[in-house]
């Protein structure tokens, strides 16, 4: 039985977009649980599947930075900003991870591009939360 679903373009086997959700959920689900490990694994294979796909470079740097790895987290957000350089989403965390860094100029930069690139996505939703908060002067985080 053929499946109706389109397929994922460039993955290296027959993905179809609903598999790939399930895929990707079930990374979120373990990250959400606190198996970081276990979502790790699944955001790893998810990207070696789906090279050309900037969503589980998202889900990497979730892990990353679920765990206070700030600067692991913004490699993996990078990669998936080279990977979809016109989506406001990557931006947004990479923007995310520069507050946590404490590199604001930066990230205020990343923040504003984020909203410039599409004013209405998740993206700006996003990164207009966290100028929210660095006005609020809730972020970035005192350093300990």
């Amino acid at each position: 039985m053929a499946e109706s679903v389109s397929e994922i373009s460039n993955s290296l086997v027959p993905l179809g977009r609903q598999q790939a959700m399930v895929l990707l959920e079930a990374g979120y689900l373990w990250l959400d649980m606190g198996q970081f490990d276990k979502a790790k694994e699944i955001f790893s294979g998810a990207a070696a599947l789906m090279p050309k796909s900037e969503v589980p470079q998202l889900g990497l740097g979730a892990v990353e930075f679920a765990q206070g790895r700030h600067d692991k987290a913004l490699q993996a957000y990078r990669s998936a900003q080279r990977l979809a350089p016109q989506a406001s989403l990557p931006r947004a965390h990479v923007g995310e991870a520069l507050l946590f860094l404490g590199k604001v100029p930066e990230a205020l930069k990343e923040l504003k591009a984020a909203i410039d690139l599409e004013p209405e996505g998740d993206g700006a939703r996003l990164a207009q939360a966290l100028i929210q908060a660095k006005e609020a002067g809730v972020l970035p985080p005192a350093k300990k």
